[in-house]
């Protein structure tokens, strides 16, 4: 049954994307908090405690769930202020609102309070706030990032200062490259003659925070995790030190069902990046 509810809501995501091409702003919002209410309601009853009432745990994880959903956008929409601007470090505030709101879906959709904990991910590295008893911190390794990052990132110059000033991990792509920017799971890659084109960093930053946007694949798995890694004490240790991202799969997944339109902007992902960097206007 829970395997179900899970194919169902990518069933659900395939077809919403499929509807979203050429939209505005508003439907784009819509969409990020729908996505977060219908995964933060979704997830709260996969994580359901047996004496609990389903549909108080569904309603408050619809209405947390949008909530972050809407932080989300909004995380989103300020990256536009990076080429409005030609500033980078606007990435920082709108990493920190993103994070939060990606913190509180993840909280709905493992039935727990919004506050029980925040995170924000820098790259591969996963930094985390518990809050619900005593204040605790945590730091986490999201493998499937870092192997792509490692993957990616070789034979590639690593740009410390692009880095330090979007909090987002960046290397330039000297040879020739088919693209202007690429994104692996949480790296960006430059090619080196746009390492200063400030729609083209946006853009990327946006598909940055796309792979958060699927984070909820790991709450839904949250349960079977838990008691697979909890039957030794390997498993444990690999739990304390891994985050595991299993959202990239299905995120790559989507992006690659999305392709095939008659205009590159035809992807959803593409279109909403290009809407929040204001490249679609250069296209």
């Amino acid at each position: 049954m829970k395997n179900s509810k899970f194919f169902i809501a990518l069933l659900v995501l395939c077809v919403v994307e499929s509807k979203l091409h050429s939209q505005s702003k508003t439907d784009i919002a819509l969409y990020n908090i729908g996505l977060g209410s219908f995964v933060g309601g979704l997830g709260a009853i996969i994580n359901k405690k047996p004496n609990e009432k389903t549909g108080k745990v569904l309603l408050k994880g619809l209405l947390q769930g949008g909530g972050g959903g809407y932080l989300v956008y909004q995380s989103k929409n300020l990256l536009l202020k990076i080429p409005e601007n030609n500033k980078l470090e606007y990435s920082w505030g709108a990493k920190f609102v993103n994070s939060l709101g990606i913190s509180i879906i993840e909280n709905a959709s493992l039935n727990n309070d919004f506050w029980n904990k925040w995170h924000i991910n820098i790259g591969f590295n996963r930094l985390e706030i518990e809050t619900k008893e005593k204040i605790k911190f945590k730091y986490r390794i999201m493998p499937v990032a870092l192997i792509l990052t490692g993957i990616f990132a070789y034979d590639h110059k690593f740009e410390l200062e692009k880095t330090l000033r979007t909090g987002e991990i960046i290397f330039s792509v000297s040879k020739k490259f088919e693209h202007a920017g690429a994104v692996w799971g949480k790296l960006i890659l430059l090619e080196k003659n746009h390492l200063d084109d400030f729609h083209t960093i946006s853009h990327e930053i946006v598909h940055s925070f796309q792979y958060e946007d699927f984070n909820f694949v790991n709450t839904f798995l949250n349960k079977p995790r838990t008691k697979l890694l909890g039957k030794s004490k390997l498993g444990n240790k690999l739990d304390k030190i891994f985050y595991f991202d299993l959202q990239a799969p299905v995120f790559g997944g989507l992006y690659l069902l999305e392709n095939g339109g008659d205009e590159y902007y035809d992807n959803f992902f593409e279109y909403e990046a290009g809407l929040f960097s204001n490249t679609l206007l250069k296209n």
